[in-house]
């Protein structure tokens, strides 16, 4: 065999030994390829249940996670059926009527309590409440003596500071957030005896002591079943809808605000001064201007997912 024959006869080996997939310096787990895995689906991250924003100076803001869902809007008996219940006039629930259901379409977080007077201080630097009349004055008491304005500045400057969007709940929202997945007059039931330990009324405050004639400090009743404090009485909050006493018949049933200007600003929960009929889940009030300050206004933020 000559010395081109067996160069010739080496290199078709070698092509023969690439083509079938051997070779001498790969050993034989290199040369099987890894199975392709399938791909896992991505798993959604689950809902933090509280979120915290940071105001600064140690001041910070709680929240909680409230689920998007369905809930029956408005209120539960017919006005006469009501005022002969829980008190007042037919005239303060008429504006409740049609009851509806409503949807919540997003999910959305809430503050815990009431925005506190140091909340409020740390964001606006400036204190409504000072030196005015049946207001106690600490960190850990609600921001009361506030108007609609001031509440929503606040919450322009808060979503500057933080990155988020953080605003006043819609009627809807409110409502919504004070059932906690009850349908109910009051977070706890229909019947007002229980009020005194969910929330500060004219019942536990200057009906028994005249000199209890200002908002007590947030959170020091019973929370609702979703951890919210203060969705009865301490201070009426103020919500982002336009007040309108028709827009129950005439509103979305998906995620409604009513965005009309009128001459007022809704407000929702009651307060320490009023009784049970204003303090309901369903109760409005129909009086207050974007201007209109009072010793028993206040607010409470949400943040938008």
């Amino acid at each position: 065999m000559t010395r081109s024959t067996t160069v010739l006869i080496c290199c078709l080996l070698q092509a023969l030994t690439l083509a079938s997939g051997c070779s001498t310096d790969v050993s034989a787990a290199d040369r099987i390829a890894p199975a392709k895995k399938k791909p896992t689906p991505t798993t959604q991250p689950a809902k933090q249940k509280h979120i915290t924003l940071e105001l600064g100076k140690g001041v910070k803001i709680k929240l909680a996670f409230v689920p998007a869902g369905e809930f029956m809007m408005g209120g539960k008996f017919a006005p006469a059926d009501a005022a002969k219940k829980y008190g007042g006039k037919d005239i303060h629930y008429v504006s409740e009527r049609p009851r509806r259901k409503v949807t919540i379409s997003k999910p959305f977080y809430i503050g815990v309590y009431e925005v506190t007077q140091a909340q409020f201080a740390a964001v606006m630097d400036s204190e409504p409440w000072k030196d005015k009349v049946m207001t106690k004055s600490g960190p850990d008491y609600p921001a009361s003596w506030v108007n609609w304005i001031e509440a929503d500045a606040f919450c322009k400057k808060l979503s500057k500071k933080t990155g988020k969007t953080v605003v006043l709940p819609t009627e809807a929202q409110w409502e919504y957030a004070s059932r906690a997945g009850r349908d109910t007059v009051f977070c706890f039931g229909d019947d007002p005896a229980k009020i005194g330990d969910y929330g500060w009324w004219r019942g536990n405050m200057i009906n028994v002591d005249k000199g209890k004639s200002y908002a007590p400090k947030v959170g020091s009743k019973k929370p609702n079943a979703w951890g919210l404090y203060d969705m009865h009485g301490n201070v009426w909050e103020w919500c982002r809808d336009w007040y309108s006493k028709d827009f129950y018949a005439s509103g979305k049933n998906v995620d409604p605000v009513c965005v009309t200007e009128g001459k007022n600003r809704a407000v929702r929960g009651g307060s320490w001064y009023n009784d049970p009929c204003h303090l309901r889940s369903a109760a409005r009030n129909s009086w207050c201007a974007p201007n209109y300050r009072h010793y028993n206004y206040g607010f409470r933020v949400i943040v938008q997912n």
